[in-house]
């Protein structure tokens, strides 16, 4: 017995002239905002298996840490010279590239923030209107001086050099404070950091409580991830947004019970290991020769920018 292919598997599909137009498929405004968190929170979550790494910066005591954390805040809250603050600025990216980080990732999210909050919303100080001095820039001119609503316009409107100062001062405070707070948190765990706390006699049960909270945070929200995917995988198509929300809010309250199963399930689990209300967290490392190396270092940089 002879077998043969059908013929319809040897001849050419003629209903076919072309290459396939593939067309991506488009994403609900739900759908972007719970793929985006995740990806957020997963990267946040993931920054104590990166604080593990072999380096310099990673072996540093988290107190520390810490104690630059708040001096680092004060000394660029109170510099107000943009070359004092360019020398910090400086000094926080040799330390970047001393952790070995991905700087060029990170500091595109820092400049971003700092684009925004600290460029974009003081900008209205570089005009003439709010800071007075010597117009750099002119805008828009006028025939004379006006009154409006109480407040006295001059006659040019423009950008002065004392209000690019303090735009660009702001702007460096920002940047340098949001890459300082990033470069720690992405160089040690946040367990460590917490323990740090202690420095200030906070109780240890405050200190529980919070890292509780944060392991608490993306537990629910990979709650929240996993329920609202295996909703959708139960759905035939495409439904208007105004739909999908009137049924996501109808989950709510299962991801609430959900949730609190979890926490009960925790506390549970704390008991039966010996929790009675007290807390003992774990003795850090004592701090070494090279760790108040490190604090002086800083210190110096701090004290230069200042008399700059």
């Amino acid at each position: 017995m002879e077998n043969k292919f059908p013929s319809y598997l040897l001849n050419p599909d003629v209903h076919q002239s072309g290459p396939v137009k593939r067309q991506r498929a488009k994403l609900s405004f739900v759908d972007k905002t719970i793929i985006n968190s995740a990806k957020i929170l997963k990267s946040i979550y993931l920054q104590a298996e990166n604080s593990a790494a072999d380096n310099f910066i990673q072996k540093i005591n988290p107190k520390i840490k810490f104690i630059s954390l708040v001096y680092m805040a004060v000394i660029i809250s109170i510099v107000h010279s943009i070359t004092g603050q360019i020398l910090i600025m400086t000094y926080i990216i040799v330390l970047y590239i001393l952790a070995r980080l991905k700087i060029l990732e990170i500091y595109y999210k820092i400049l971003l923030l700092a684009f925004i909050f600290g460029f974009l919303i003081v900008l209205p100080a570089a005009f003439n209107v709010i800071t007075p001095g010597k117009i750099m820039f002119n805008l828009i001119s006028f025939s004379g001086p006006e009154r409006f609503l109480g407040y006295d316009i001059p006659q040019n409107i423009g950008i002065t050099l004392q209000g690019l100062q303090v735009v660009s001062l702001l702007f460096c405070r920002v940047l340098n404070s949001v890459s300082f707070a990033m470069l720690i948190v992405f160089t040690t765990s946040f367990p460590e950091f917490i323990k740090s706390f202690k420095i200030f006699r906070v109780p240890d049960t405050f200190l529980m409580i919070l890292a509780l909270a944060y392991k608490y945070i993306f537990i629910l929200a990979r709650t929240i991830e996993e329920t609202y995917f295996a909703f959708k995988s139960r759905l035939l198509g495409n439904i208007g947004g105004r739909s999908l929300r009137k049924l996501i809010g109808g989950r709510i309250f299962f991801i609430f019970r959900r949730s609190m199963i979890i926490y009960e399930n925790t506390y549970h689990a704390m008991v039966s290991r010996g929790y009675r209300g007290q807390v003992a967290l774990r003795p850090q490392d004592k701090v070494s020769f090279i760790d108040l190396f490190v604090l002086l270092n800083i210190v110096v940089v701090g004290i230069v920018s200042l008399l700059i």
